[in-house]
Formats: structure tokens, sequence, C-alpha cells
């Protein structure tokens, strides 16, 4: 059974890669799924920018940080990108609030 749970977003999130900012995504949107009783976690992004275009790429491991509603997307994985510095998606791990 799958079952989509719920969806938040964020107009403007930093990027953490190993505990350091890397730099921004715009435009974040995130999607809760119930499948096979394990909560899965996809995602999209208008705008990736990385202060270093080496680390604006697809298969980047990155943690996103929506400071406006106090969430951190963990281990989120960008899996396409369309270009550097454009629009993709990404799965994730989890999601913890920030406190």
């Amino acid at each position: 059974m799958i079952k989509m749970e719920k969806t938040c977003g964020s107009l403007k999130c930093d990027v953490l890669h190993d505990g350091a900012k890397i730099g921004h995504m715009d435009g974040v949107n995130i999607i809760q799924w119930f499948v096979k009783n394990r909560y899965r976690y996809t995602g999209t992004f208008s705008r990736f920018i990385t202060e270093n275009p080496s680390d604006s790429q697809s298969g980047i491991d990155v943690d996103i940080v929506l400071s406006d509603k106090n969430l951190v997307i963990r281990n989120a994985r960008v899996e396409w990108m369309k270009s550097p510095c454009k629009n993709g998606t990404f799965h994730a791990d989890k999601i913890e609030s920030r406190a």
C-alpha cells in the first residue's frame, strides 16, 4: 500500500555537506510517502547554487536545512539535475526537527 502523507516546502534552504555549508537550494518541496511499512522521502528543487561548482552535481549526499520550518532533511542524495545550478530531484533517509 502506497500512501502520501505529508508535504512541505521552503523558498530558500541551506545545504550542508559533511557538516559544512556548501551553498543553498531554492524552491524546495518534499513529500513523505509510506511504502511497505516504511517512510520514504522524495523532493524537488528549482535551483542548487554552490560555492564550489564541482559540488553542484548528481549523486552528492547532502543535508538540507529548512530554517523557516525548523527541519533538517538528512542524507539527501541528489538523484537528477537538469544541469549545474538548475532544477532537480532528491531522495532522503529521514527528516529531523531542529531544536
